[in-house]
């Protein structure tokens, strides 16, 4: 498997590689090729590398290595070299230096997560004749937060490469159906971002477990976000939102960014900074055994581009396991959800006076409330890793057939 994660290692790809591993395969993951320091472990199985990517070429190097020892002769050639592979060679530097690491390692398939290795992850399948697999975790090209001249390069890269895989795989049917009629291609299968219940799940004392990490006071009703703390997610409306609350009622933050700083601002410009609560990063494996001590779970995204508009994130699926009824802007895969199983509230997000008062509503409607609940759990026999991991090993069989 290869995936540019430089950080965190997406929750997905850990349940993609330990069902592999489960089902008798070996899976080596290399998450990151820009990391501070170059990392070799093992993880729940997987055999996972992470390297720190040196702003050289492989192919360079193997030059340099018979030149002559001439200081000269050497900046030339490095000079002359890297203007012409930024003019004329299909495979960067950094591509070949994901190459150069995949082909370190026997491999009978690839297994791309996400756009940036989707070209190195095809030229080492070819060069072993092996199988491979592209993942899209998202429409990555279609990010507001990338210049538009960058989103035009890893359109038409997507475009160009996303027909050499033996199984595309994204994350709904939504995203499916645009890849498809954008790309010209058979439309993709789809693998939801569901999770599975921990294994020490422990949802009676969640509630204590948030009320002792935030210190918060065990009279308040919590609303959860959950998620990485960033300027386009629409937090801002969340924590202005708190303003129209009931008095019994706070919001908590879990997760980190640099953004939170900001938000901090916010809360104490709006006069509401003693009822939002930051509690840091929780680590993924132990993250429901937090939420499902909240009252209800919020996803605050705006449609600001179709990777939002057709989002269905991690979170959405981690409440939905943590009986946390949800509210919502009304996007496409939100308003599905609400319609096929009963547990999102749809607001407008836009709108902090929108999104507090039908907090209050919510909390309000005790009813209402317990009865999404309900619909959580009813939801989590379907929306969950394990009927997931069965598509996944189906694509692996369909391959190898």
């Amino acid at each position: 498997m290869l995936t540019p994660d430089c950080y965190m290692i997406d929750r997905r790809i850990i349940l993609e590689a330990k069902t592999l591993i489960k089902a008798g395969h070996k899976v080596t993951l290399l998450a990151g090729f820009e990391t501070p320091k170059e990392e070799h472990f093992e993880q729940n199985g997987i055999d996972i590398h992470r390297y720190c990517y040196d702003w050289d070429d492989e192919r360079l190097k193997a030059i340099r290595a018979k030149l002559p020892r001439n200081e000269s002769l050497v900046r030339f050639v490095n000079k002359a070299y890297m203007f012409l592979a930024k003019r004329f060679l299909e495979i960067s530097p950094f591509d070949q230096f994901i190459i150069s690491k995949a082909l370190d390692f026997p491999a009978d398939a690839y297994h791309v997560h996400d756009l940036p290795c989707l070209k190195a992850g095809y030229y080492a399948s070819k060069a072993r004749n092996v199988p491979l697999i592209y993942d899209a975790h998202e429409l990555y090209y279609a990010q507001e937060v990338l210049p538009a001249k960058l989103q035009k390069i890893y359109f038409k890269l997507e475009k160009k490469y996303i027909k050499y895989p033996n199984i595309v795989i994204t994350v709904n049917e939504f995203i499916a159906s645009l890849m498809a009629e954008r790309y010209q291609i058979k439309e993709p299968k789809v693998i939801m971002n569901c999770t599975e219940i921990p294994n020490h799940f422990q949802p009676d004392i969640a509630k204590q477990k948030l009320q002792n990490k935030g210190k918060i006071p065990s009279d308040y009703k919590i609303i959860l976000y959950q998620g990485w703390i960033s300027s386009e997610r629409n937090l801002d409306t969340l924590i202005k939102g708190v303003k129209w609350f009931p008095p019994n009622a706070c919001l908590v933050i879990i997760g980190y960014g640099d953004y939170e700083k900001n938000l901090r601002q916010i809360a104490e410009q709006e006069g509401i900074s003693e009822k939002v609560f930051f509690l840091g990063q929780v680590p993924s494996e132990e993250m429901l055994n937090y939420s499902s001590g909240a009252d209800i779970g919020v996803i605050p995204y705006l449609p600001i581009d179709d990777n939002h508009l057709y989002c269905s994130p991690n979170k959405f699926f981690e409440y939905i396991l943590a009986g946390v009824p949800i509210i919502a802007e009304k996007l496409p895969f939100f308003q599905k959800m609400s319609e096929q199983y009963g547990v999102v509230q749809t607001a407008n997000m836009s709108s902090p006076e929108s999104f507090g008062n039908m907090v209050s509503q919510l909390l309000s409607e005790e009813e209402t409330l317990e009865q999404m609940k309900i619909s959580c759990h009813n939801a989590s026999k379907e929306l969950n890793w394990d009927e997931e991991s069965k598509k996944l090993l189906l694509f692996y069989q369909d391959i190898v057939s």
